[in-house]
């Protein structure tokens, strides 16, 4: 049902019952003062006859002929209406009758009362002491005041009935102009272009509640869209993964069966047979490698904000330096760490920013002696947090500084799988930051790789990312 017939549907229904209840009240009232009108009116008359047929019943118990005079003055004061009467009734005497009473005399009562049957409404009293001289009666019929209140009954239905039409009416005339508003909303948001992400409900109707209603329709068409389009790069990054996978995968597969099919040979010397073997160990460790990374990158592209939270930088480093002495023996790390740099941000994303950086100093910062020193240092400044991993390697030709951070992108013959750095990348665009890598180290300058990290700390006002994709922001450099 549409909200104009239910709009007039419900003043149809309103209006004429408050018309009815209010007139049934008011005839009510009419009633009761019609009742008492009528009685003051019985007691009224029976007071001024009172008089005359005390002289009529007087006159009565006299001698024949001297109560003429007294009944034609009784008879000349009653009203001459058929509805109405007076009753005399002498105690000698004939009793004296004027306009119509009914057939039997009902009970005396102190004031104006009904008879048994209904027809009549009447008033007595006693003429003389003790009813000495007899009673006066007068009546009037409950016919004529019964059908004036039928008469209300039915001007009053007939006012509801006309109500009723005129509360429909207007109910639907107003509906559908109250609701005017609401419709040019409908027809507003029936032409919005869903699928090209396009157009947006007005707000300029001065109805609150239905530019709130048109607000709240825009968050979620904005809400939608930012699904549409977050999908959209998850697919995109989807398709690149699995196209570059399948690439990456393609190489050390292809070995591996080479490999294999070296093996079935019966005369392979076993010098040949055992380097055969080490090179499908090292293949299948870098594919383990491959996918193991792969993951990692894959979840942190599920990363929610919600999921961030406040994280001491320091602390996380140390423990992370720790662990990457224990796996890089050759490697020395010197941490320079603060007592204590909070971020906001997911801890296991910027232990794989630290790790990565410590791993990829370790291993591809390695001089000609076989050794490496790495120097790790956090601090703050201002409303960031810098992260600084810094060895004394060969370094990173500066035309390869941004292409470094591209997926699978590597030196030849790197024992890397070239999404080292891409981790970083996607962790600190995740987080709100920035990632460089510094021409040269600044603390030896002509050696190594410094790659510095910068990081919102926890009050930062607009936070880290808001879920934006890293494979967009990646694009955007």
């Amino acid at each position: 049902m549409r909200l104009s017939t239910r709009f007039a549907l419900y003043l149809a229904v309103m209006v004429p019952l408050l018309v009815g209840l209010s007139g049934l009240l008011i005839i009510r009232l009419s009633i009761n003062d019609l009742y008492a009108e009528r009685d003051l009116r019985l007691a009224q008359r029976m007071q001024s006859l009172k008089s005359l047929a005390l002289t009529y019943a007087r006159r009565e118990a006299a001698p024949a002929g001297t109560s003429r005079a007294a009944r034609m003055r009784v008879t000349s004061t009653a009203t001459g209406q058929t509805t109405e009467g007076v009753y005399v009734a002498p105690a000698e005497g004939d009793p004296l009758i004027t306009g119509t009473v009914p057939a039997s005399l009902p009970t005396p009562a102190p004031g104006p009362a009904t008879s048994p049957d209904g027809a009549w409404r009447y008033a007595s009293t006693a003429l003389g002491v003790n009813g000495r001289w007899g009673r006066l009666w007068v009546f009037e019929q409950e016919a004529p005041l019964t059908g004036q209140i039928s008469r209300l009954y039915r001007q009053h239905l007939i006012v509801t009935l006309i109500a009723l039409a005129v509360g429909a009416t207007t109910g639907l005339a107003l509906g559908r102009f109250a609701l005017r508003p609401l419709m040019r909303l409908t027809k507003d948001a029936a032409a919005v272009d869903v699928r090209a992400g396009e157009g947006r409900l007005t707000r300029d109707s001065r109805v609150p509640e239905i530019d709130e209603l048109a607000g709240l329709v825009n968050g979620i068409l904005d809400r939608r869209d930012e699904a549409v389009h977050r999908t959209a790069e998850a697919l995109e990054t989807a398709r690149a993964f699995a196209a570059t996978a399948a690439h990456e995968l393609r190489t050390p597969l292809t070995s591996m069966g080479a490999n294999i099919a070296l093996l079935s040979y019966p005369n392979l010397p076993p010098e040949d047979r055992g380097e055969v073997i080490r090179d499908l160990a090292s293949e299948q460790a870098r594919v383990e490698r491959l996918i193991t990374m792969l993951r990692q990158l894959a979840r942190g592209e599920l990363m929610e904000p919600d999921s961030l939270k406040e994280v001491d930088l320091a602390g996380l480093s140390g423990v992370a330096v720790h662990e990457a002495t224990r796996r890089h023996p050759h490697a020395r790390i010197v941490a320079h760490l603060p007592d204590q740099a909070i971020v906001r941000g997911w801890a296991e994303g910027l232990r794989v920013i630290v790790d990565n950086l410590l791993d990829n100093a370790a291993v591809h910062g390695v001089g000609r002696l076989g050794t490496v020193r790495i120097d790790l240092t956090v601090k703050v400044e201002g409303t960031f947090a810098l992260l600084q991993v810094a060895d004394d390697g060969p370094g990173m030709p500066l035309e390869l500084h941004q292409e470094a951070f591209n997926r699978f992108s590597r030196r030849a013959g790197s024992p890397g799988s070239g999404l080292g750095l891409t981790l970083i990348h996607q962790q600190v665009v995740l987080h709100g930051g920035k990632v460089e890598i510094e021409p040269q180290s600044k603390s030896r300058p002509g050696t190594g790789l410094s790659v510095v990290v910068q990081l919102p700390i926890s009050w930062r006002p607009d936070g880290p990312s808001d879920g934006l994709s890293w494979l967009s922001a990646h694009q955007k450099l």
